[in-house]
């Protein structure tokens, strides 16, 4: 077994500043990239952010307010000519070799206006001593990760959770190709390493499997009762068709028509909110379900103490967080028995898997926690154990940092 890093002893890794790479900051729908981040600072790793946009502030989960008042984001906005010509310069002085040949590479490359738009933060993860860029997202963040390691040769990896696998937002051959140039590959579950394998033609021992873990210090279970003795569901996710809260909707309805008396709480903003609530109408569940939008974590976990399951429909997931907090909240989970969810979810121990769109199977398993309310408290205590035991912040982010040092000291 390998060596964890120790966070309550001197720092003996190499790793002391690391550069994330994100689409936007901040971005609700990515606060686990926020906790990743600052979860680093307890291993004595100091962080740095590069976002390609500015992200919502309107809603600002604690974890990233937390860095943004650490005053250590930056966005990659256009540089001046001036700018680029003077970072240029400052490269060729500090890192010729590097800067030379990827100056080269640049004047002929079709991305050269992003290779040039680069150069200034290139010049400043030098002055900080930056000695690791991490990008979230194979997409165009790996993208600006590999062109920065190229400008500065400083070590670069990834990590990829579903989209960015499923959807192609790069072709297959350049994620390929910055894969095997990345020093460190990680991704979020088992399911998703073993179609990277076989997808991008990599070798196991290139990619390290990072579950999304949480703090579980944030999620104590204050379970407050209904008096109303109705079963309360609740989920929590972006309303997209990939959520499968459609799904859900159709599935209480079944619930609903067999004089069960259940309550359903969603948790999120997104797209399919009109069709969402267009569809509530039609079933005739204006008295059994709330859309309450997008929420802070504190809030979410006020309504996650005021719940007797959750429910997590999805047609796929990287790795939902929002599972593990319920879990770590002693909350049975429903889940959908695809991609991730079974690495975290035993069946009938600590949640219940039902097949893939299957809404009979949903409805069955919902009827199965009214009907079983002491199994119900069982399977989320276990839930908990798990998470306590697999799941916490600590645990992952201590396997990462040794994962990302031994990678690079490996290829360099």
């Amino acid at each position: 077994m390998n060596q964890l890093p120790n966070k309550n002893s001197p720092n003996t890794n190499k790793l002391k500043q690391v550069c994330y790479v994100v689409t936007g900051f901040p971005k609700v729908s990515e606060t686990f990239i926020a906790e990743e981040a600052l979860s680093l600072a307890d291993f004595e790793v100091d962080c740095h952010i590069l976002a390609l946009m500015r992200g919502n502030f309107q809603l600002v989960h604690q974890s990233a307010q937390a860095l943004i008042d650490q005053n250590i984001i930056t966005y990659l906005d256009p540089p001046t000519k001036s700018q680029s010509l003077l970072a240029l310069c400052y490269l060729l002085i500090k890192k010729p070799n590097a800067a030379f040949k990827t100056l080269l590479k640049a004047l002929k490359h079709p991305l050269r206006w992003r290779y040039f738009q680069c150069l200034p933060f290139a010049q400043q993860l030098i002055n900080d001593s930056v000695n690791y860029l991490h990008a979230h997202f194979a997409d165009d963040n790996l993208r600006v990760a590999a062109i920065l390691s190229e400008w500065t040769d400083i070590p670069f990896g990834f990590t990829a959770h579903r989209y960015d696998i499923f959807d192609d937002p790069l072709p297959v051959e350049e994620f390929t190709s910055l894969a095997n140039n990345a020093h460190a590959i990680v991704t979020v579950s088992e399911y998703n390493k073993q179609v990277m394998l076989k997808r991008y033609q990599l070798k196991s021992e290139q990619v390290y499997v990072a579950y999304n873990g949480i703090r579980t210090e944030l999620f104590q279970p204050k379970h407050q009762a209904d008096a109303d003795k109705k079963l309360r569901l609740l989920n929590v996710g972006r309303l997209v068709p990939i959520k499968g809260q459609d799904l859900l909707l159709h599935a209480l309805k079944k619930v609903c028509d067999q004089g069960h008396s259940v309550h359903l709480r969603i948790i999120g903003e997104g797209p399919e909110r009109e069709t969402l609530e267009s569809l509530i109408q039609r079933l005739g569940l204006q008295n059994y379900v709330e859309l309450l939008g997008a929420q802070p974590q504190e809030t979410v976990c006020e309504y996650l103490n005021k719940t007797d399951v959750f429910v997590m429909p999805s047609r796929s997931e990287g790795f939902a967080v929002a599972c593990l907090e319920a879990m770590a909240m002693e909350l049975p989970v429903i889940a959908s028995n695809v991609t991730g969810f079974p690495e975290a979810i035993t069946d009938y121990k600590t949640g219940i898997l039902v097949g893939l769109e299957n809404i009979d199977q949903l409805a069955e398993a919902i009827i199965w926690m009214i009907e079983h309310p002491e199994q119900r408290l069982t399977i989320g205590k276990q839930g908990r154990e798990t998470v306590l035991a697999r799941f916490t912040r600590e645990k992952v982010t201590a396997g990462l940092i040794d994962y990302w040092q031994k990678s690079i000291q490996k290829k360099v």
